[in-house]
């Protein structure tokens, strides 16, 4: 007969789908792309790691509420410093919502084996698009 207590509790699994990538390494764009970068790489994560869709949602509003965070800081400050600084700190606040949610559901799937994706190419892309899409809307919204 076979003990329960010794037993693993987490099996070793192939994981379903693309790798996610480490939701630690999501700070990078977050800070360089500000929120809506985040936001973008969070959901797309989120759906790797299969999390609910309303976990996805929060997600997807904490990056419209930090972009909206930072349209209100640029109308506010005269000057591009601060509106560059406002982006990288509400794109890092962006990115704790992302890490709450996803740190747990990562650390199962490394625990069952699974190796993270890499996030070179997609960061940089969420960096650049992302970084262009929110400079043009606040140029346009708010100067």
């Amino acid at each position: 007969m076979q003990d329960e207590l010794f037993s693993p509790t987490i099996q070793e699994q192939p994981a379903p789908g693309k790798p996610p990538w480490r939701p630690e390494s999501i700070l990078y764009p977050a800070v360089f792309g500000g929120p809506l970068a985040a936001a973008a790489l969070g959901v797309l994560n989120g759906g790797r790691l299969g999390l609910s869709s309303r976990r996805l949602l929060t997600i997807g509003a904490a990056g419209l509420v930090g972009f909206c965070a930072r349209l209100a800081v640029s109308a506010a400050v005269d000057g591009n410093s601060g509106v560059r600084l406002a982006g990288m700190v509400i794109g890092a606040l962006v990115w704790l919502v992302v890490l709450a949610f996803q740190r747990a559901p990562f650390r199962v799937y490394s625990y069952r084996g699974g190796e993270p994706a890499s996030l070179v190419g997609p960061g940089f892309a969420a960096v650049i698009g992302f970084g262009v899409l929110e400079a043009i809307l606040i140029l346009v919204l708010v100067r």
